[in-house]
């Protein structure tokens, strides 16, 4: 496998990264797909005069649109002006460009002082073009309810030249009632049931989406919304817990691997609902094979990048490796991070960084892989068969060091005991990720199971 990331002025560039996993190959990784992805991102585009007919582009839009898009009415006596607008941080410009070339619609503007771009339409024939598409290729979230307010202000204004005192209230009550303003957030799903597309999934997970990994170590996909968009919360939940239906890339009939989970939380101040899947099993038996077959246009691309290559650390066992969990816990300090493109040398750096994980990760799973996923046993229990096979009778000797030296009280001669000193839970997971990597814990500490000399903690 190899793979290639490399930062640009608008966005990032992946060279070259073929998919590997399902069937087992040489690097003992699953096989989805064996074609190399392309870079959605600096793809050529048919540039004509018609919205392009792309089916799949067009439901991605749709979910995308739903978590970053916006519908506007403005009224100036009894003009009336309609506007869709998509605006991001300046980083994603090179996503705008992706949308604008394939609707053939619209325009780009780019704030350089507030780092930010947007993608307007607001002509007539754009408008009706945004109407067209969210017509055939429906919203799921409360935005849904902001853009039949905004269709019906088309169609007012499309039948009447001139709008009538009458009609021109009405649109001022349309205006008034969407967006923050709206107050009433259901609609009827009866006579049109949420279907979740897996292109408008992407979308949108490109939109409100995060590949996370917490506290250095546990692994996640999230979405979050408003709880003003239950039914479309609801309508990913079980799409999501239908993924597990699929079996195909198991290779036995009698796997141990348990049906996708997804977990809901609220935030009480914000009423952010997040959907959550975090077992290590559903992220790569389920939701893997969906991200590998899909297309993504914005900068979350190198995030999903950088989080497979985790992913594939940990289900494969090279996270137990010293060098695996090195490079593991490299990405976690790196994914995720927004890097202003005003500062060029910090995005070289970034660039660096990626381009070293990338052959790192490259190199070790080179070697075999300390679990044999072929057996369809859970994460858990191969990470269980792991730790006996290696235990060690030996007692676990714990150094901790500050930039000042040994803590007092080290060295310590249980993991629980060097959790203790730390004002950690005792069961803590924290000298098992950190010890002998050379990577400080909360910036301050390094975990060694040997001593080591001051210039080596430099």
């Amino acid at each position: 496998m190899i793979i290639y990331l490399c930062l640009i002025d608008v966005g990032i560039t992946l060279l070259s990264f073929i998919f590997v996993s399902g069937i087992k190959n040489k690097k003992g990784l699953r096989r989805f797909s064996n074609t190399t992805v392309r870079d959605t991102q600096n793809e050529s585009f048919n540039n004509n005069n018609s919205v392009n007919k792309n089916n799949e582009f067009l439901h991605w839009f749709s979910g995308f649109a739903d978590g970053e898009g916006n519908f506007l009415i403005s009224i100036d006596r009894s003009y009336v002006k309609l506007r869709f607008k998509i605006c991001l941080h300046i980083d994603d410009l090179k996503v705008l460009q992706v949308i604008q070339s394939n609707l053939n619609i619209g325009r780009i503007t780019v704030e350089e002082a507030r780092s930010r771009c947007s993608f307007i339409v607001e002509d007539i024939s754009g408008i009706n073009t945004i109407c067209s598409i969210f017509n055939n290729y429906p919203l799921h979230t409360s935005k849904k309810l902001d853009f039949q307010d905004f269709y019906e202000a088309l169609l007012i204004r499309t039948k009447e030249k001139i709008i009538s005192p009458a009609n021109l209230e009405k649109i001022l009550c349309l205006k008034n009632g969407m967006n923050s303003k709206r107050e009433i957030f259901t609609y009827n799903t009866t006579k049109s049931p949420i279907i979740i597309d897996p292109n408008w999934f992407i979308g949108f997970l490109e939109g409100e989406g995060t590949f996370g990994i917490k506290t250095g170590s546990s692994m996640y996909l999230q979405v979050a919304q408003k709880n003003t968009s239950q039914e479309c919360l609801n309508g990913i939940t079980n799409y999501l817990i239908a993924l597990s239906n699929n079996t195909k890339y198991f290779h036995t009939q009698n796997n141990k691997i348990l049906p996708l989970n997804v977990t809901s939380a609220i935030n009480a101040k914000t009423n952010v609902v997040s959907l959550v899947v975090s077992s290590i099993d559903a992220l790569y038996y389920y939701i893997l094979p969906l991200l590998d077959e899909s297309k993504f246009y914005s900068r979350k691309f190198v995030d999903f990048k950088l989080w497979r290559m985790a992913l594939i650390l940990k289900i494969r066992g090279y996270y137990y490796t010293l060098e695996g969990k090195k490079l593991f816990l490299e990405i976690s300090e790196i994914l995720n991070k927004r890097y202003s493109t005003t500062m060029s040398a910090k995005r070289e750096n970034v660039k660096e960084i990626i381009n070293n994980i990338s052959k790192k990760f490259e190199d070790i799973i080179k070697k075999d892989s300390p679990f044999d996923i072929e057996l369809d046993l859970s994460y858990t229990e191969n990470a269980r068969k792991f730790r006996i096979a290696n235990r060690s009778e030996k007692p676990k000797t714990v150094y901790i060091y500050t930039d000042e030296g040994l803590i007092e009280g080290s060295p310590f001669t249980s993991y629980s005991t060097a959790h203790k000193a730390l004002g950690l839970n005792p069961s803590s997971n924290t000298c098992n990720r950190y010890i002998d990597t050379n990577r400080l814990y909360k910036n301050k500490y390094i975990f060694s199971s040997n001593p080591i000399d001051s210039a080596s903690r430099g």
